[in-house]
């Protein structure tokens, strides 16, 4: 993203986001976000830790901050970063499949990791199996 062309209304509407998405997400930056969701999609493509199963939910929460903050950020901040939110979420896409019943849902909260490794006599929540 090119920070020169970036205005005082365009910071704004990242702080002015951050600001108002703080109550349930703790004060978070965009950067941070992506960072988060990059992060997460690679750890779900290399083989997600069946241990961690239960914070999957909560891992997720980069990604849900990211949809909310949105439409709050100004033309220009989508525009800037629209191409790489959405190449990870075809990434997270490729290394998902639905969440038992949710077939026809394609949205980050409705999709499990592909490839679970590790922790095989751990019980996989009932919607995590096919």
């Amino acid at each position: 993203m090119d920070m020169e062309v970036l205005s005082t209304d365009d910071y704004e509407s990242v702080h002015r986001a951050s600001r108002g998405l703080a109550a349930r997400y703790g004060m978070v930056t965009l950067n941070a976000m992506m960072e988060a969701w990059e992060a997460l999609v690679q750890y779900v493509e290399e083989g997600f830790d069946a241990e961690l199963v239960w914070e999957y939910a909560h891992m997720l929460r980069c990604r849900g901050w990211l949809a909310e903050a949105w439409p709050v950020f100004t033309d220009r901040i989508r525009a800037a970063r629209q191409t790489e939110l959405d190449a990870l979420d075809a990434r997270f896409q490729l290394s998902t499949v639905p969440l038992h019943g949710q077939a026809g849902d394609t949205r980050w909260h409705s999709r499990r990791p592909l490839l679970i490794v590790g922790g095989t006599s751990l019980e996989l929540p009932g919607s995590w199996v096919l």
